[in-house]
Formats: structure tokens, C-alpha cells, sequence
């Protein structure tokens, strides 16, 4: 997931952001895109999106990553992000 974006934000994060605040369908708007992760994250699980940018190369970025997009199940996003978790916490 990494970008060169210089404030790229973690899709973890935005996961957890886009659960709690949205139920698969609904509509997840993000005005100021950036790279697209929202978007990206939308797209994983489930929603519908809008995103856009005034950076063409930020667009072209999140063009490439929304083309990618890895489809699991929501539970298995859940269970990946927690085991990344558990893999960062015992090497610290």
C-alpha cells in the first residue's frame, strides 16, 4: 500500500474508520483523495465511494491501487489487520 504520497495514511487505519462509520453499500465520500485509500478501503469492503484530487499524479495513484484492489470478506480484512497488529506489537 505504500505510495510516494508524503501523508499516505495506513488502509488499517482507514479500515477501521470506514467499519465503524458505514455499513456495506452506503456511500463514502472523500474530497480530498490523495492517493486513494479511502477509496481503496471502500472498494475492499463493500461501499460505494467518491474520491477525488486537484494532484493528476495522486489520481493516477489511486487508479492503480482501486484497479488492485485484493477482495476478502470483511472478517478477513478484520483478521488480517489484527494479525498485523500482533506481528508489530512482538517486534517492538
Amino acid at each position: 500500500e505504500k505510495t510516494p504520497h508524503p501523508t499516505q495514511k495506513p488502509e488499517e487505519l482507514v479500515r477501521k474508520l470506514v467499519l465503524a462509520a458505514s455499513k456495506a453499500g452506503d456511500l463514502v465520500v472523500d474530497p480530498f483523495s490523495g492517493s486513494g485509500t479511502t477509496a481503496v478501503v471502500a472498494e475492499q469492503l463493500g461501499r460505494r465511494w467518491l474520491a477525488c484530487d486537484l494532484n493528476v499524479e495522486y489520481n493516477g495513484w489511486a487508479v492503480e491501487r482501486i484497479e488492485d484492489v485484493r477482495r476478502m470478506s470483511v472478517d478477513d480484512w478484520i483478521e488480517q489487520d489484527r494479525r498485523n497488529a500482533a506481528r508489530r506489537e512482538s517486534i517492538r
